[in-house]
């Protein structure tokens, strides 16, 4: 899985410098990927650490602890950058104490299209608002066993979005309502008794069918709803499969890259565009995704694992024996990381 996660980071990267495959855009079809994966560990998580209403909060703490070491880490690296070597760019135009202020605070980027939030200063911020809204939500869908009501409901906003009758960007891809049902599969596929298999077969076949209709016309193509749809069809059968595996250190090791890489290749980005003006082509693709690696292998060693240490400390306090973590442990969230996400 450690494999996929990082190719799942790099098809977000070549996204951003303008690479498409098939008039698709990889990276939202990534993301969706990203999001079944965070759904299967958060089940795995809340299950064996967090599963009592009292605990919810540790589950916050050991999310935040989750998501913010490396996000300061490039989100500070990225305003220097900004500032220094790309003044009066838009990037620099959202360097005011109000958009740095809501945007450190992660759930605001989720919601950037209401003018909360920046988009510039690190882009794939918002789908960490998303993931955010998620955290928040989901111990109290699994809890209170409320998760089939949640895809249900999740499930007729997103057909609403993909068919048009409401913004299909904002609604089928962008905001938690749209893609709940999304991170649900995930959970399904952590649960794996019959009525679970049968909701993410059910959901794998109607998506594709779906992106058949959207491609041959029958629906009508609008802002990413032909990769959303893609992105379903392919990611759960694909997660499914790759949760079976057994790990070996290669893996672990490329799986723990795959969070950096997801955050800092805007950074390297801008600080290439600062000292001159850059085509990707195939040699400055390549030069970024090395440089991206690079970086990432020392955030996660310097900054994520002293993390990792009082996570696990966390959820020793959560339950009475100390945490060993299982196969379903070792998978990543959308962000990617060693052991539960």
């Amino acid at each position: 899985m450690g494999v996929f996660r990082l190719l799942l980071a790099v098809l977000v990267a070549v996204s951003h410098m303008g690479k498409k495959f098939a008039g698709l855009n990889p990276g939202v079809i990534a993301v969706i990927s990203f999001l079944i994966i965070s759904g299967f560990v958060m089940a795995s998580l809340i299950e064996r650490n967090y599963r009592e209403p009292r605990k919810i909060g540790l589950f916050y703490i050991d999310r935040a602890l989750r998501l913010y070491p490396q996000f300061l880490v490039y989100f500070v690296a990225s305003c220097l950058v900004i500032h220094f070597l790309l003044p009066g760019t838009p990037q620099a135009a959202e360097l005011t104490w109000k958009t740095l202020s809501t945007s450190l605070l992660m759930l605001p980027l989720g919601y950037y299209m209401f003018g909360v939030g920046g988009t510039e200063i690190l882009p794939p911020g918002w789908s960490l608002g998303l993931e955010m809204s998620f955290y928040l939500l989901i111990p109290f869908l699994l809890i209170f066993k409320a998760q089939g009501v949640a895809f249900a409901v999740s499930v007729g906003i997103f057909l609403l979005a993909c068919l048009g009758f409401i913004n299909t960007d904002i609604y089928g891809y962008r905001l938690l309502p749209g893609v709940l049902f999304i991170f649900l599969c995930g959970c399904y596929l952590y649960q794996r008794n019959i009525r679970a298999m049968v909701v993410v077969t059910g959901t794998a076949v109607a998506a594709g069918l779906m992106f058949l209709a959207i491609m041959v016309g029958w629906i009508e193509r609008r802002p990413f709803n032909a990769e959303v749809t893609l992105g379903i069809a392919v990611g759960i059968p694909l997660v499914y499969l790759l949760t079976k595996l057994k790990f070996h250190r290669m893996d672990e090791f490329l799986g723990n890259i795959s969070y950096g890489v997801f955050l800092n290749h805007f950074v390297v980005m801008y600080l290439l565009r600062g000292f001159w003006p850059v085509a990707y082509d195939a040699h400055v693709v390549g030069a970024v995704l090395a440089l991206s690696f690079f970086c990432s292998g020392l955030t996660y060693y310097c900054v994520e694992r002293p993390a990792l240490k009082l996570r696990h400390h966390l959820r020793g306090r959560a339950k009475e024996r100390p945490v060993q973590p299982d196969s379903a442990e070792k998978i990543a969230s959308p962000v990617g990381e060693r052991e539960l996400a």
